[in-house]
């Protein structure tokens, strides 16, 4: 039956979400040891871009070439993320959050800084698909970063929701785990390339037009 062609929608929709699954799992292997989950992050983003456009290869090899090539970067990006939860983990706590270490600041101070952890992390699901697609420093990675996550708004806002939507509902619903474990990252990571795909097209043809050596190899 041509329904199970090898080329038939059916077929290479079970083929993309069988890589997702294998992605996945690579992927948390690879944030076990905590320090290496930016290059992990960056290797998953690069893959789905490429999946995002009908363009991947070899899942395997393409991940583990964008986490070689941008694992020194990646693991700086990521120990700033991590100081910044840090941070705003505590200034929760000490803003309200926990007895004993009260500051008793008006509240407008409490949803300021919430405001800021939304924006941040609104940032940081621009920040590691960015240094997978382009040559930047880690600062100017992270300042693109802020800047699209803003220019992009609806875009953006739409990433957010999807990217916490199955953790969210796995929490709620535990039947769902097993489906966080086998496509947690990778499912809502892929919908989310597809929401910035064009915004980056944009960017790489700027990028070709003004410096074609700055932006990275497919």
């Amino acid at each position: 039956m041509r329904i199970f062609n090898a080329e038939s929608p059916l077929m290479e929709g079970l083929s993309k979400v069988a890589d997702l699954v294998i992605l996945n799992l690579l992927v948390l292997l690879c944030c076990i040891p905590v320090i290496t989950a930016g290059a992990a992050l960056t290797g998953m983003h690069y893959v789905l871009l490429k999946m995002a456009r009908d363009e991947e290869g070899y899942i395997v090899r393409s991940y583990f070439k964008s986490f070689k090539e941008n694992f020194l970067q990646a693991t700086g990006m990521w120990l700033i993320f991590l100081v910044l939860l840090s941070v705003f983990i505590l200034d929760l706590r000490l803003t309200g959050g926990a007895a004993g270490l009260e500051l008793h600041l008006p509240l407008v101070f409490r949803y300021l800084l919430i405001a800021f952890g939304v924006y941040a992390y609104m940032a940081f699901l621009y920040a590691f698909p960015l240094l997978a697609r382009f040559r930047n420093t880690i600062f100017g990675t992270l300042r693109n970063a802020a800047v699209l996550a803003a220019a992009s708004f609806p875009r953006t806002v739409a990433m957010t929701i999807v990217s916490i939507v199955l953790p969210l509902a796995a929490w709620l619903f535990k039947p769902l785990i097993p489906v966080l474990i086998l496509a947690g990252m990778t499912g809502p990571g892929f919908v989310c390339a597809l929401i910035y795909s064009p915004v980056f097209k944009k960017l790489e043809d700027r990028v070709r037009t003004d410096a074609p050596e700055s932006s990275s190899e497919e």
